[in-house]
């Protein structure tokens, strides 16, 4: 067990605060407090890159390697003070943990949420119609420029697409982006491998170039009906206006008059949302001013009705003309992604190849929901703690899939979950990672679990020089203003107080 009751604990851990050496602490705890020595075997340990799995595993098993030949050091004086441990059980189990771990070390779970996710995928292969020798690419980006290469090699060959490339290339050339295509393809076809967007083009795989071909030109005939409309309506209030012998100055600043006229002429320039004071005058019923005669008061009222009913369609056909405008921007970009996606499927068909970030997918839509027992015993393990690293880069997605398994084993006695990560770096969303699920689960608010939490600070940066601590903390502490969210506001302002040690002699330079 742990030193706290709470069975959930979050650390936040910003840079330098010695989050690895936290999590190989409460790791070490959770295997000497037990006399189980077995106990590796139901722990999980996730972490997000090969090099900080290896990291953690070097140092569990060197610090074991040191307490069982009786070798003094910080992190036992710790443990032994957490834990009120004698000495010489930590000894005697440290050595036999260590022997186990050495004799089945494919049970020793510290490991990447990718390989974890793989393995339950593997499990789960035949039930998913998967071939039982399917490959995992994990250099989704290299298969990615594969097959954006594909689709370069066919300009020249297939008219549709090389106007549709030339298209998007002539776009990006109005954006100030560059003309070199194959550059441009290769990043904006990352956006095919974002999580949340890839049931989004799975809706879209079965669609032909020509499907786009057509929307667009359906598009742009409702935008040149639009258009007509509005001059329709336009010259049709003008019409309106002048049959009871009304002037446009009569109207309070001319505003309801100069509207319709602009549409009569240009449509597309009359400024509908910039109309704020139309609007206003509008919603409060002010047409004229009071000094005007009671003449043209009356022939306003008469005539308001049919006006304000063209301005109400007017602005309803505004909303239908941007969301057209909208869209068919989009068209050529998405036409382009559809494509290259294509390409990829073909790919990963001819060469029996899935991606490891379609895994969260599938398990989420196909695996998640099934009972948590039947899943461990798929996978061959039953875990009961789980420490998991970085939490702030887990992606939504992983996190929920997580949660069933984790909900299950935290239902039972003696099992934990421990999650260390930093807010602040949350909102970069690396790897798939978003910043309001690290802030909510490393504040009071969020609990997805039925058992308490306990949410903790690693207060002292032991990394870096004092200097540039209290530089950082006085920088985000006063930029952190400038923010406009004010969850993130209150994490910058709160995340930076780090606490500094004995280390002097570090300076700030900066140019602009």
């Amino acid at each position: 067990m742990l030193e706290n009751p709470s069975t959930f604990q979050v650390y936040n851990a910003s840079a330098g605060s010695g989050k690895t050496f936290t999590l190989v602490k409460e790791y070490l705890k959770v295997l000497l407090q037990s006399e189980d020595i077995f106990r590796f075997q139901k722990i999980l340990a996730i972490t997000f890159t090969n090099k900080a799995a290896g990291e953690m595993k070097e140092r569990v098993l060197d610090n074991l390697q040191a307490f069982a030949e009786g070798e003094a050091n910080d992190l036992l004086e710790i443990i032994l003070e957490e834990t009120l441990l004698d000495r010489s059980v930590v000894k005697d189990r440290s050595k036999k943990i260590l022997n186990e771990i050495l004799r089945n070390y494919s049970a020793f779970s510290i490991t990447t949420i990718d390989s974890f996710t793989h393995k339950i995928i593997k499990s789960f292969a035949y039930d998913l119609g998967l071939p039982l020798n399917f490959e995992v690419e994990m250099d989704a980006v290299s298969l990615l420029n594969e097959a954006v290469d594909v689709l370069i090699s066919k300009i020249g060959s297939d008219e549709a697409l090389t106007k549709l490339l030339i298209d998007f290339s002539l776009d990006k050339a109005d954006d100030d982006k560059s003309w070199d295509i194959s550059r441009e393809l290769n990043e904006f076809a990352k956006i095919l491998l974002n999580e949340d967007d890839t049931k989004h083009f799975k809706n879209l795989a079965d669609n032909e170039l020509a499907d786009f071909t057509n929307l667009k030109t359906k598009l742009s005939k409702h935008q040149t009906q639009i258009k007509k409309r509005w001059k329709e309506i336009g010259e049709e209030a003008l019409q309106a206006i002048q049959s009871v012998q009304l002037d446009h100055k009569d109207f309070y600043r001319s505003m309801l008059p100069n509207h319709f006229a602009a549409l009569s002429k240009n449509p597309e320039k009359a400024k509908f949302f910039d109309q704020s004071k139309l609007r206003e005058r509008i919603e409060e019923g002010n047409f004229y001013s009071k000094s005007k005669s009671e003449d043209i008061k009356s022939a306003i009222e008469g005539v308001l009705p049919k006006l304000l009913s063209l301005y109400t369609e007017s602005e309803k056909l505004y909303q239908q003309f941007s969301m057209n405008k909208l869209a068919l921007k989009s068209i050529i970009p998405l036409a382009v992604l559809n494509n290259i996606n294509q390409e990829l499927t073909h790919l990963k068909e001819e060469n029996n190849l899935r991606l490891n970030a379609e895994f969260n997918h599938l398990i989420s839509e196909n695996i998640k929901d099934q009972p948590a027992p039947f899943i461990y015993e798929r996978i061959g393990q039953r875990f009961m703690h789980y420490f998991i690293d970085e939490m702030q880069d887990t992606s939504t997605l992983q996190w929920q899939n997580l949660i069933p398994l984790i909900d299950n084993a935290l239902a039972q006695e003696n099992s934990n979950l421990l999650l260390v990560g930093d807010g602040k770096q949350a909102i970069y969303r690396w790897r798939g990672g978003k910043s309001e699920q690290f802030i909510g689960l490393g504040s009071e608010k969020d609990n997805p679990f039925q058992i308490s939490k306990e949410v903790r600070t690693l207060e002292t940066n032991f990394r870096s020089y004092a200097e540039v601590i209290n530089f950082n903390n006085q920088f985000f502490q006063h930029t952190a203003n400038f923010l406009q969210n004010e969850s993130y506001k209150q994490l910058f302002i709160e995340g930076n107080k780090q606490l500094t040690t004995a280390k002097k002699g570090g300076y700030v330079s900066l140019s602009f």
